[in-house]
């Protein structure tokens, strides 16, 4: 047993004040108690503003290099579909070691941002040529966060076609493509290999219903029921305005309706986007128990479009955050960004405030800390208003710590504290970050840091030719 006593601890939704933690040898909670005996007792103290980290529900981490490539315009009418083709130039070119670099660059970040998990959808699963059959995607992307230190959920995607009607795959998707039973096949053999292996999580996922049909959705569900019956189920979905007109085309619903028409839909989903399901696709998510990722600045940059989550929350749906692309970093970013979308949309603000609820930073920290290790497989935390929103004793020991120099929070009262980290003028950076007991950045300094970037700096150099072709390209 370790005890560690927090100055300021933000435990269910509220602060407490020197908050002893017990954890166990294996780095999860075993309690938390606010007595000041056990404060005096505790082997560590921790000063600052401590918050439990979040999972980052949606990552893909090789786009980490994208960076500043793409915010040129590749067209009169630059859109996602535009982006889309010098995502897929830059992933023909990774080979096993620039993969394993993006990301430890991109895990670091997170880490830095507040996330203590990622989960990584993972479609680019063929690297280029000289490292196939050799060396695998998930392999580095294992290694990457095993260097970082960041919990790792790992979701390997299938991919079979370009569009609604089964559309044959372009030549730049034929890296993400595998047959259904290939697909059934490596992910058992990712199970095996993982093990017990407490540092990694497996998921399932589906690219989208347009690269995916319904009848293979269902059967690759039923055939990993049984090795997998908790595993969580992530898919893109409504992304694009374009995605739902031709879901609607092929099969005259749009995806979440579609996916619901087939008695799929249930609190294993984790639907990524939804930007564009409508007031009753969304009113059924909420009903089955599913749960929603929304990835603002992504969606953002991208020109994606914002969903309807006021509606979502108040049907009492579930959410979660995530990087998505990785143009941003920063877990607090997010909800920065959800609420300055809903108030560019309505012309108000502290639209996501709510009755029980008034502080916007408040609630939406306690929905997307639910809505998140939920996604990744975490339990069935309920994050809708008058809710418990964490569980503390036997969750696992991911916390971020805040000092008094960042930010403002040390000059406002307790109920302002996250107010003031969200809607900071800077971003905020963690001094201290735990994740499973275990402190991988401690007085803001990671001990792999330099080399990681080093790799990471040399990486986009030999990137530089392909990411350049491919925009004189388009």
């Amino acid at each position: 047993m370790r005890n560690i006593c927090f100055e300021n601890l933000w435990v269910e939704g509220t602060w407490r004040s020197n908050a002893t933690v017990r954890l166990d040898d294996a780095g999860y909670i075993r309690s938390i108690d606010s007595d000041p005996a056990a404060a005096h007792q505790a082997a560590e103290r921790v000063a600052g503003l401590t918050l439990p980290g979040l999972a980052n529900a949606h990552c893909h981490a090789f786009q980490r290099a994208l960076g500043g490539w793409t915010q040129r315009a590749a067209s009169v009418r630059d859109n996602f579909w535009s982006w889309r083709e010098i995502m897929y130039a830059a992933a023909a070119a990774l080979g096993y070691e620039d993969l394993e670099a993006i990301a430890a660059r991109c895990y670091l970040d997170l880490l830095r941002g507040g996330y203590t998990e990622v989960a990584e959808f993972l479609y680019l699963h063929r690297l280029r040529a000289a490292d196939r059959g050799q060396r695998r995607a998930e392999d580095a992307l294992i290694a990457a966060a095993a260097e970082v230190g960041i919990g790792l959920t790992l979701l390997p995607a299938l991919f079979q076609h370009a569009g609604f009607g089964a559309l044959p795959p372009t030549e730049r998707q034929r890296l993400f493509v595998r047959t259904t039973t290939q697909y059934v096949d490596d992910w058992q053999a990712l199970r095996a290999r993982l093990g017990h292996d407490g540092r990694v999580r497996l998921g399932i996922a589906f690219h989208s219903l347009r690269a995916v049909d319904l009848d293979t959705l269902a059967e690759v569900c039923a055939e990993l029921a049984t090795a997998a019956p908790d595993a969580p189920l992530h898919l893109h979905i409504a992304e694009q305005r374009s995605e739902v007109e031709d879901c609607i085309a092929h099969h005259g619903l749009p995806p979440v309706a579609l996916l619901a028409s087939r008695a799929l839909l249930d609190e294993r989903w984790v639907l990524v986007h939804a930007t564009h399901a409508g007031a009753e696709e969304l009113e059924s998510i909420a009903a089955a128990g599913a749960t929603v990722v929304l990835c603002p600045t992504t969606e953002a940059d991208l020109g994606d479009g914002c969903s309807e989550v006021l509606h979502l929350l108040a049907a009492g749906g579930q959410i979660a955050i995530g990087s998505d692309s990785n143009v941003a970093c920063q877990a607090l970013g997010e909800l920065r960004q959800l609420e300055w979308s809903e108030r560019l949309r309505r012309e108000q603000r502290n639209v996501l405030a709510s009755a029980v609820e008034i502080a916007v930073a408040d609630r939406l920290y306690a929905a997307v800390l639910a809505g998140g290790w939920r996604a990744v497989g975490q339990g069935a935390l309920p994050g809708a208003d008058g809710a418990r929103p964490w569980r503390a004793a036997g969750q696992r020991a991911d916390f971020v710590t805040y000092d008094a120099t960042t930010g403002e929070w040390a000059q406002h009262p307790p109920h302002n504290y996250l107010a003031s980290l969200v809607f900071a003028a800077t971003p905020p950076q963690p001094r201290d970050v735990m994740v499973g007991g275990r402190w991988v950045i401690r007085d803001g300094q990671h001990a792999a840091e330099r080399q990681i970037d080093a790799r990471y700096r040399a990486t986009l150099q030999r990137l530089a030719p392909a990411l350049t072709r491919a925009l004189e390209h388009h």
